[in-house]
């Protein structure tokens, strides 16, 4: 019984090498593409927290896209989705037709509502570094982009990896 109990107890073990790669994978989706990041240095007066951009071809989001969040003249952190030809497919109408013709050329739109609940929602947990957003079409599933910042370090420039989930999400 003791070996039996011995043998148990080394197979569990060895069997549970789960990296952070698949944690991510399983709560937040597949890798969906990659971004180029850069964290702010706070010295503006409207600064830039941190910025990540990339040539994104996806069928949810495409074009030159960059998310950025920062704080305005008040200190109150919002979202600016930036960037030239940006074609969106969320199901959410007033993304999907505004935000194409606003950045035909490179430009913005800002969103400042962060509260949980929205037709779309953004998230930034900037211990976490990691930015959410979050679509809410009606009669489609959900749809979220979850951004993976790596921290700050000697290199200007850092990685960040997004993910992609659908379904119905609280």
């Amino acid at each position: 019984m003791y070996k039996i109990l011995v043998l148990l107890i080394l197979l569990c073990s060895c069997s549970n090498n789960i990296t952070e790669e698949d944690i991510r994978q399983q709560e937040y989706g597949e890798l969906y593409f990659t971004m180029n990041c850069w964290w702010g240095t706070q010295n503006t007066f409207s600064p830039t927290i941190v910025a990540c951009s990339q040539e994104v071809t996806t069928e949810l989001i495409s074009g030159f896209v960059s998310f950025e969040v920062r704080k305005d003249l008040d200190h109150q952190e919002f979202l600016s989705i930036c960037g030239r030809n940006i074609v969106l497919n969320t199901g959410y109408a007033l993304h999907d037709n505004l935000i194409p013709p606003l950045t035909e050329y490179y430009n913005c739109f800002d969103a400042y509502e962060n509260e949980l609940g929205n037709v779309f929602d953004w998230l930034w947990d900037e211990d976490a570094r990691v930015l959410q957003l979050i679509w809410r079409p009606s009669n489609e599933p959900d749809k979220v982009l979850t951004l993976f910042i790596d921290p700050p370090g000697a290199q200007l420039q850092v990685s960040g990896r997004v993910y992609y989930k659908t379904g119905y999400f609280n």
